[in-house]
């Protein structure tokens, strides 16, 4: 048991630190992925710093910019702002043009610069563009191809400074969409995502284990191992059930050994009764002879009644599948066998209506088989159940002459109707008659030790069901429901 347990708590503690560790990841994921991204965009806004100071220098470009100075007649259409006119401009382009000088809106001034964003994706928002006026011209620049480099797309950039003729700049292995990093953010946010699936299921799992466990202990009855649960779930349920189990086996070690003092003084008590009926004979008043037997008797079935109800308090038989019409028939043949007025009450099996699509014809009525009573099995201790129903069968013969049984079933549980033809005892007091050694108050002048109805109640509990009463028309009625 230990070693379940350990392996147990050593599989929840896999769950959190896997989860743990996939929350790691992911953070270390995104955080490399907004590094590179930084890094890109601070590559172009670089970049774009030195390809002014080479422009106002007349050097070469750095690596990775091509520069190509406009002449003739394309010349003409850059100076005249005509960029849709030039050749490789596509009618669908999205065009942008912005100025930046060295002083806030000081566009005249010989040092600005005039710049015109060809791009077959995206119109540049400007607004976004956060330039600061005390910063230099070529930071400014710099600012322009950050901004470049932060949407996905393949701007051409025409450009002149001051009075000095149009270029074109294509520096697109810098901030061309095929230039930036790649995003894993996205798996980032998966993980994350995953992290939580992995915390909301163990959680989740642990909570269904615990009210799986709480429904099954609700009906304790139906446990397929006579007296014990099942060990599973995480490792507080798993604890809890081995201290329930243990206390069942300390609680059923006590009931056998009450069971088997009982036992032992049933049958103790047994020689010195039979002694005291052959001793009685020798009474010559017939009246009080019958009374001493009576009495002598009435002690006997006490103390088998009470035997009887510890046994069924132990829960001795297995619990296994039997078929419920099949045993209510067998009880009701040996009843009537000794000539008792006893019934079993075959239920109509419902029927359902057919009709076609095609033609509007008369239905035809279809009997479900599934529906029928002898398809009606249950988990249940045979013997254990015998005694419930002959019980409430010898209750309904004692206190209402006769006894009407039948069986009625749905997907959920069985239900077995004892009806009699008795009303001398009201029906809110047949609950208190549960109650072993209490009897009503018609039962004086009928033999009985006021247990028969707590065995049946009992018997009803370990099955996970209830004893309930009624009344019907003509009397009393006794129900019985069993969880299938």
């Amino acid at each position: 048991m230990k070693d379940r347990l350990s392996s147990l708590k050593s599989r929840s503690i896999l769950w959190v630190i896997t989860s743990m560790l996939v929350g790691i990841i992911s953070a270390y994921i995104w955080s490399y992925s907004g590094a590179q991204w930084e890094r890109h965009l601070n590559r172009s806004y670089i970049a774009g710093i030195v390809l002014f100071e080479n422009i106002k220098m007349g050097e070469q470009p750095p690596q990775q910019i091509e520069i190509e100075s406009l002449s003739g007649q394309i010349s003409k259409l850059a100076d005249s702002g005509l960029f849709r006119k030039l050749p490789d401009v596509a009618v669908s382009d999205f065009i942008t043009q912005l100025s930046l000088s060295p002083g806030v809106g000081d566009i005249r001034n010989k040092n600005s610069i005039s710049i015109t964003l060809i791009s077959p994706d995206i119109q540049y928002p400007l607004a976004n563009l956060k330039i600061n006026s005390n910063t230099s011209l070529s930071e400014k620049f710099g600012d322009v191809t950050r901004m470049l480099s932060s949407y996905c797309s393949e701007p051409i950039l025409y450009m002149q400074y001051g009075d000095k003729p149009w270029i074109r700049v294509d520096g697109n292995e810098i901030w061309g969409c095929d230039a930036a990093p790649t995003d894993y953010r996205i798996i980032s946010m998966l993980l994350v995502f995953l992290s939580l699936i992995i915390l909301i299921s163990f959680i989740l799992n642990t909570s269904l284990a615990f009210q799986s466990f709480a429904e099954v202990l609700s009906k304790k009855g139906l446990n397929k191992r006579t007296g014990h649960y099942k060990i599973k779930g995480p490792t507080e349920l798993r604890s809890m059930i081995e201290s329930i189990n243990n206390y069942l086996d300390i609680e059923q070690e006590s009931l056998a050994r009450r069971a088997t003092f009982l036992s032992g003084v049933s049958h103790d008590l047994g020689t010195p009764a039979t002694r005291l009926k052959f001793r009685a004979q020798t009474i010559e008043d017939t009246e009080l002879r019958e009374r001493l037997n009576s009495d002598i008797d009435q002690m006997t079935i006490m103390i088998e009644s009470v035997l009887q109800y510890t046994q069924s308090e132990m829960k001795l038989e297995e619990l296994r599948q039997i078929s419920l019409q099949s045993l209510i028939e067998a009880i009701v043949s040996d009843f009537q066998d000794a000539n008792k007025p006893v019934k079993f009450v075959e239920q109509e099996s419902l029927s359902v209506s057919a009709r076609t699509i095609l033609f509007n014809g008369k239905p035809k009525w279809l009997k479900s088989k599934i529906l029928s009573a002898q398809n009606v099995i249950i988990y249940a201790r045979p013997l254990s159940m015998q005694r419930a129903i002959t019980n409430l069968i010898d209750n309904a013969l004692k206190y209402g002459r006769k006894a009407n049984v039948s069986l009625q079933a749905d997907s959920q549980k069985a239900i077995i109707i004892i009806d009699d033809y008795g009303d001398s005892e009201p029906v809110e007091n047949l609950k208190q008659l549960t109650v072993p050694f209490k009897r009503g108050k018609n039962a004086k002048n009928i033999k009985g030790t006021g247990i028969g109805l707590a065995i049946v109640s009992t018997i009803a509990e370990q099955h996970g069901g209830n004893l309930t009463f009624d009344k019907w028309e003509e009397g009393v009625r006794a129900i019985l429901s069993i969880p299938r």
